[in-house]
């Protein structure tokens, strides 16, 4: 059986005053460049062990400002950033084994947020002061031809995960789109483009 009868998102990600973050798997180069991306689905592993959530609020109505996004319910993620372990963060643990160095690859969503907590901290230590609730401003500018996003047009966030009896179960999930979807939301940053951007915005309190 699945989690819940109807497609659902949870809470705190689908409240309008948090900046809800999906993920991706990331395609770079071998010297960093960026090359390609498409939704996060983890396929290293059968049944897969992640996927991005996203999808419609059964509880808040869409803001007014999250253009692109249909229906009258609020939709998630707003953005998203890599989260593939396959293409994850490499970090090293120098008590893991022993007190030896071991380096390994971590994701998830508990990555790509943080990786979007640090953007806004270079955007409020750019700007000088805290830009406040800057969600708004990030609908605003993906609205315009700067290429602060990188659109995410591949994939899907379809989960498939083991159940009690051995068997498995599938979630569907929704594909990636060009503009706004419900698995990567506006995409993932450019951040040489966005963060002076968001800088340059006004400082707003709260979502209408």
């Amino acid at each position: 059986m699945s989690f819940f009868p109807p497609p659902a998102v949870a809470t705190p990600a689908s409240d309008p005053y948090v900046l809800a973050v999906g993920g991706t798997h990331l395609n770079a180069g071998p010297n960093g460049t960026y090359e390609s991306e498409s939704a996060w689905t983890q396929r290293s592993v059968s049944p897969s062990n992640g996927a991005g959530g996203g999808g419609f609020s059964t509880l808040y109505a869409r803001p007014s400002w999250q253009v692109g996004v249909p229906g009258p319910f609020r939709g998630i993620p707003d953005v998203s950033a890599n989260a593939d372990t396959d293409s994850g963060y490499i970090v090293e643990c120098s008590y893991c084994n022993g007190g030896q160095r071991v380096w390994f690859s971590l994701g998830g969503t508990s990555i790509s947020a943080p990786v979007w907590a640090g953007l806004v901290a270079l955007a409020d230590q750019l700007a000088g002061h805290a830009l406040g609730f800057l969600t708004r401003q990030l609908y605003q500018i993906a609205q315009e031809p700067f290429a602060a996003f990188h659109d995410i047009t591949m994939g899907n966030n379809t989960y498939t995960f083991p159940t009690s009896n051995g068997q498995s179960q599938t979630v569907p999930g929704y594909p990636a789109a060009p503009g706004w979807d419900p698995t990567s939301g506006l995409g993932s940053p450019n951040a040489v483009v966005l963060l002076p951007l968001l800088a340059a915005t006004t400082r707003t309190t709260v979502p209408d």
